[in-house]
């Protein structure tokens, strides 16, 4: 069902509700005044009955049950009035026809002041009345209570209430459909978007509603999903040519040894090289994998109670065995008494491969390729790792660009990389809600620090 109909159809039901309400008070309230005022009339005649008959209430006798009063002739109206004495016997009966009423229903009657009752077709009042002489009497009147007003009432409330459904659907569905134009402007805007093209933009009213604030949120979306998308292509293509350029490289090697006899030294000279690109192509494999791993599974990564100084000495052991000629220093600030206060919260083999990142291009980037590691326990609990290198420093115009995947800084295209590596420091330590500090000094180096939570 179209969200249109759903808005008219709450709306008539609302409005239904509401009118069905109103009027059935206006009926009600009528028919009470109605009934009201027929009551008033009502005692207003037996009254002036028993003022006309009792003046003479000596005179009066008692009558038997089916016989009717001449000395009533000359009264104004036509209602049927009986006056019982105290004794309940009837001493005056006017215009009287129906059944008469019991002796069980006239104590019943006279017990009350007043009392506003049915008597077959016929609406009835009973009063107690005390005469001049001071003795009680029963008045009973009793009429036809015309209901033609109430029914025509009644009928016109109910052409009126479906005039006024019929007037609030059609009000409702064009209001509903005036409401959701701006919807159905966006839908057709949205439909037009091609993934093939995201530079498409919702147009945005200066009325500042909700519809606003929608076009608003959806219309940075899609810059997200447009910087997604470059990103994603831009990695593709990166990859692509970072894996291809190693392969290129071993192919005509080894396509350049097989193409003629070559003694065992230039034989051992391309195997070397050989050996030396397929490191590089499965470095960046490994990088790429754990890159990947980190964004698509970082919810569901387990943590766990790792000590920072065997992470950090198994790293620089590891670093030193593919890479002998690395010098890297470690100085530990802070040894704590327990060896809990050692500990952080993390995953082992991700902080590893950022420590190892870390190093490797410090090392790397260094002339000498040494780099310096600090480890520092502090008694709040809180530690930090500083490796700080001495290599050429990083521009302030590559600050924030270092951390992008595959990016590279011109000064530095000589020395071998992927431009991974930072990329993927940066998102395990996010995931380990490290505070990532870096400060750089050109011709001086840079060091890298992290302040564990």
């Amino acid at each position: 069902m179209q969200i249109r109909t759903k808005l008219t159809l709450q709306f008539i039901i609302l409005v239904a509700g509401i009118l069905l309400l109103s009027l059935c008070f206006i009926y009600f309230k009528f028919r009470q005044i109605t009934e009201d005022e027929f009551y008033n009339n009502l005692r207003s005649k037996a009254l002036m009955t028993a003022e006309m008959v009792l003046h003479e209430e000596d005179k009066l006798q008692i009558l038997a049950t089916e016989k009717i009063s001449d000395s009533a002739e000359l009264l104004p109206f036509r209602e049927n009035v009986v006056i019982y004495n105290g004794k309940l016997q009837m001493v005056f009966a006017f215009n009287r026809d129906g059944e008469p009423l019991t002796d069980n229903r006239l104590r019943e009657l006279k017990s009350n002041e007043e009392t506003c009752f049915q008597h077959g077709n016929l609406h009835a009042i009973a009063v107690r009345h005390t005469s001049h002489s001071g003795k009680e009497y029963l008045i009973v009147a009793e009429s036809i209570f015309n209901s033609e007003e109430l029914g025509n009432l009644r009928n016109i409330l109910i052409i009126s209430f479906f005039m006024g459904i019929g007037i609030v659907a059609a009000g409702g569905w064009f209001y509903a459909g005036q409401a959701m134009s701006p919807v159905s402007r966006i839908i057709n805007q949205v439909d037009h978007i091609l993934p093939s093209d995201l530079s498409a933009r919702l147009d945005v009213s200066n009325n500042h509603d909700e519809i606003s604030r929608l076009v608003i949120t959806f219309n940075r979306l899609l810059d997200r999903i447009q910087f997604a998308f470059r990103m994603q292509k831009s990695f593709i293509s990166n990859v692509s040519h970072e894996l291809k350029n190693p392969l290129s490289v071993i192919l005509s090697q080894l396509e350049v040894a097989l193409d003629k006899k070559r003694n065992a030294p230039e034989y051992h000279a391309t195997l070397t090289s050989v050996l030396e690109d397929t490191r590089e192509l499965s470095d960046v494999t490994e990088k790429l994998l754990q890159l990947a791993r980190v964004h698509s599974e970082g919810a569901n990564i387990t943590f766990e109670q790792v000590r920072l100084d065997e992470i950090m000495l198994q790293t620089r052991a590891a670093l030193l065995r593919l890479h002998p000629d690395y010098h890297i220093s470690f100085d530990i600030e802070g040894i704590p008494e327990s060896e809990d206060q050692l500990c952080v919260l993390g995953n082992e083999s991700l902080l590893r491969s950022a420590f190892q990142n870390l190093m490797d291009n410090g090392c790397k980037f260094s002339q000498d390729k040494k780099v310096e590691v600090k480890i520092g326990f502090e008694p709040s609990g809180k530690h930090y790792v500083e490796i700080t290198d001495r290599g050429p420093g990083i521009p302030p115009k590559d600050m924030q660009l270092i951390f992008q995947p595959f990016y590279r800084s011109s000064q530095n295209i000589h020395i071998r990389g992927s431009g991974i590596g930072l990329s993927l420091v940066e998102s395990i330590l996010k995931l380990h809600h490290v505070v990532l500090d870096v400060v750089s000094a050109q011709g001086k180096g840079t060091t890298f620090k992290l302040s564990f939570p």
